[in-house]
């Protein structure tokens, strides 16, 4: 039954609270006696709903088309609990059900689960290619040289796939120099060779990311030969891909990131070596890869000077040349060695009469094709590469006539403390600029450092530093005209590094910061695919 109180308003009075006020009472009526029993069965239903909650969650992590619903994953679980290893990093359990959507964490955690799938696909596609096992490649058919008029553009089956990330131009043009070397190239034009000279910290040595953009280049373009070698090994990280290196231990040293040499002459590669008599060093063409299988020519790359010694050149059993280093002034020096296209063994041997000091040697052939250089600088700060005598280097490149240049470094500058990221913008413009002094400078092309990761609790994120250093990259490449690869973009953006850590097989080392050899060549042929959609570009709107 109900009561019914009705309390009524002064006109006039009334505010946000006032109104008639209405109260009711309700009676329950029923059958409890009070004893506070729950009902029959009431715990066999609640003991049963927990049992089926408790049999979900376990079939979460059992059956792997369920482990979107699992309601705790880590990437690096702790205890060695692989069952719990997933896509996320939770800090908290049922996290993927309340927790992301409060934060309105779902939608990125859907993107970065679609960037993971896409960079899997990719690393699946390249990674199953054996690239060693693939024929050797067959020259382009020559054709003569008749000015700047090219045949039509011929599309390729690579210029369908899509890029992971594009390469960011400052204006349409930024690369246009080395295009035009490039349709030459691909147009099969006598003498038409198109250089390429990659600089950058660890992330490219062991040449994993320089190699497949050689030989993917060379399949595409037409192989040109090997290239820039040192004559000694700076570190045991310095390895060459498609082509033999020998001896080369007795050769005394100096890697320009130890600042070993007060003038500044460290030849094009950072390695400058020396030698009274009797170093060699043994440098073939492969017999194992599709590309660098040929030779018609070796240049020797040295310093003369008043006192200099001789250098004495062997290509296979042949009579040796003695090259003198010798001069009345000191100055950088070249030395070139024909041969009939084919495959060779040169070696290279301090033969006396005083010292002899070297720079490196380039390993090429007169064919048209793409030439891709590997300057692996292990360790290198931006600023190290500052150590470069100004004029020296200028020459060293210009001497080279690369139609781009390539820069990736940034790796090791993470370790700055963020008060001096401005000091580090002026140092990576001083670089470029240094780099590119020559009175008409190649194209330039920046490639950002790969994500790294740091640790936190149990979780694994995106180093903060590595966006900010992207970003001054980023501004300073703009600023002189050069284009820019966003590699942690290409890896998925913040966070891959997680990802990339989790793939199989991995792509990045324990530490977080070292791509592995896998890693390595999965880049490599983002950027040469991200290259391959520029120089379409370019070529469909230059062709007629």
């Amino acid at each position: 039954m109900s009561d019914r109180d009705t309390t009524p308003t002064a006109p006039g009075e009334s505010g946000l609270l006032d109104g008639e006020d209405t109260r009711h009472r309700v009676e329950l009526v029923g059958e409890d006696d009070g004893g506070g029993r729950y009902a029959r069965g009431s715990f066999t239903k609640i003991g049963g709903a927990l049992a089926t909650m408790t049999l979900a969650v376990v079939a979460s992590y059992v059956v792997p088309q369920l482990s979107f619903a699992r309601p705790w994953t880590a990437t690096e679980p702790p205890w060695g609990l692989t069952a719990l290893q997933g896509e996320r990093d939770d800090p908290v359990p049922f996290w993927n059900l309340i927790g992301r959507e409060l934060l309105d964490e779902g939608a990125a955690q859907q993107q970065a689960e679609q960037k993971a799938e896409q960079t899997a696909a990719i690393a699946d596609a390249v990674l199953k290619v054996d690239d060693d096992a693939a024929a050797p490649l067959v020259d382009k058919t020559v054709i003569a040289d008749t000015g700047d008029k090219l045949p039509p553009y011929r599309p390729h089956p690579d210029d369908a796939e899509v890029p992971t990330q594009t390469i960011e131009l400052p204006d349409e043009g930024a690369l246009d120099h080395f295009f035009a070397r490039l349709a030459r190239t691909d147009a099969g034009v006598a003498g038409a060779v198109t250089r390429a000279v990659h600089w950058g910290d660890s992330v490219v040595a062991a040449d994993h990311i320089t190699s497949t953009l050689r030989a993917k280049m060379q399949q595409r373009f037409g192989d040109a030969g090997h290239g820039f070698h040192l004559l000694a090994k700076p570190n045991a990280s310095y390895v060459h891909k498609a082509i033999e290196f020998r001896d080369g231990e007795d050769w005394s040293r100096c890697y320009i990131i130890n600042n070993c040499k007060s003038d500044g002459l460290y030849g094009l590669g950072g390695t400058t070596v020396w030698s009274s008599g009797g170093a060699q060093t043994r440098l073939r063409t492969s017999d194992s890869t599709p590309n660098g299988r040929k030779a018609s020519k070796l240049e020797l790359w040295y310093r003369a000077e008043p006192k200099g010694g001789n250098v004495r050149v062997r290509v296979d059993d042949g009579e040796p040349t003695v090259v003198a280093t010798a001069s009345e002034t000191a100055a950088d020096g070249w030395h070139t060695i024909t041969v009939e296209d084919g495959a060779h063994e040169f070696e290279i041997r301090a033969a006396g009469g005083g010292k002899v000091r070297l720079y490196g040697a380039v390993i090429e052939r007169d064919v048209p094709g793409v030439v891709w250089d590997g300057m692996a600088q292990l360790g290198a700060f931006t600023s190290r590469m500052l150590y470069f005598e100004p004029a020296h280097i200028r020459d060293q490149i210009a001497h080279r006539d690369p139609a781009l240049l390539v820069f990736m470094f940034g790796g090791n500058d993470l370790l700055l403390p963020e008060h001096r990221l401005d000091e580090y913008r002026d140092t990576f413009r001083d670089m470029l600029t240094r780099f590119r002094a020559q009175a008409e400078p190649p194209d330039c092309l920046v490639l950002s450092p790969v994500d790294h990761g740091v640790r936190e609790s149990q979780r694994v994120v995106s180093n903060p530093m590595v966006a900010k250093i992207t970003a001054i990259q980023r501004e300073i490449a703009f600023e002189q005209g050069c284009g820019f690869f966003d590699s942690q973009a290409a890896m998925g953006g913040d966070g891959a590094v997680a990802r990339w850590r989790r793939s199989n097989p991995p792509l990045i080392s324990g530490d977080l910061a070292h791509l592995t050899d896998a890693g390595q060549k999965v880049l490599g042929h983002m950027v040469y695919v991200a290259l391959l959609q520029r120089y379409v570009e370019y070529r469909r709107r230059t062709d007629g």
